[in-house]
């Protein structure tokens, strides 16, 4: 199972030497100057370095190896290596299991799960970043991020079970749809879910009641041209 998006084909920039992200003044607008040493362009932004797992952010290891996913052959930076991005996801695809592998090997920022969905706006979700979630003991809880586009979100959880709903402003749930473990890193992200946003908002996220202590979750809002499920 693979969560992709492939993006509308544009110039494709490729990297022809071990240094320098999009530098090309087409994507100049669009596409941060990373420096390769202490930040890797992943997406659309510059990360740090010490938040990109090796091989990333464009491939994945195999054993000792990096597998790039555009065929480039990996760069060693400081003594790891990396598959580097060539630009800001034009002309070729972004894989999201990929992506929360590697965005979601660091710790995540921290953030208790309220008990009450009417206490919700104090528990944050920001997307697109690792968030460590602290869970009340036995109930229900909630925490919300904010959708600044209709669509499908993916949600990956470091915890199986622990998904409830998705919720929308009015409480009412939202579609969604188990869609396994990251078959990239499934111990990292056993589940996986897609939540169906027909309104931008405050969408709710509904834990389980259990026994996990935390759970860390990434969030990804999924663009529908050619997406595969």
């Amino acid at each position: 199972m693979r969560h992709r998006i492939v993006i509308a084909l544009g110039a494709l920039l490729w990297l022809t030497t071990g240094t320098g992200c999009a530098t090309d003044s087409g994507h100049a607008h669009d596409c941060p100057d990373c420096d390769n040493a202490t930040e890797l362009l992943v997406g659309d932004k510059c990360v740090p370095i010490d938040q990109v797992a090796a091989c990333g952010p464009d491939g994945h290891a195999h054993g000792d190896e990096c597998h790039c996913y555009s065929g480039q052959a990996p760069t060693d930076i400081g003594g790891t290596e990396y598959c580097l991005q060539a630009d800001c996801a034009h002309g070729h695809e972004v894989d999201y299991d990929a992506r929360a592998c590697t965005e979601g090997s660091a710790a995540g920022e921290p953030v208790t799960a309220v008990a009450s969905v009417d206490d919700v706006d104090s528990a944050h979700a920001d997307m697109g970043k690792p968030v460590a979630v602290t869970l009340p003991a036995d109930t229900e809880s909630y925490v919300h991020f904010e959708a600044t586009e209709t669509g499908e979100y993916a949600i990956y959880l470091d915890a199986d079970g622990v998904f409830g709903a998705a919720l929308d402003e009015g409480g009412s749930e939202l579609a969604a749809h188990d869609m396994g473990a990251n078959a990239d890193c499934a111990v990292e992200f056993p589940a996986v879910w897609h939540a169906e946003v027909p309104a931008t908002g405050e969408v709710v996220i509904r834990f389980a009641a259990g026994s996990v202590d935390t759970v860390k979750i990434i969030i990804y809002h999924i663009e529908e041209d050619g997406h595969e499920h």
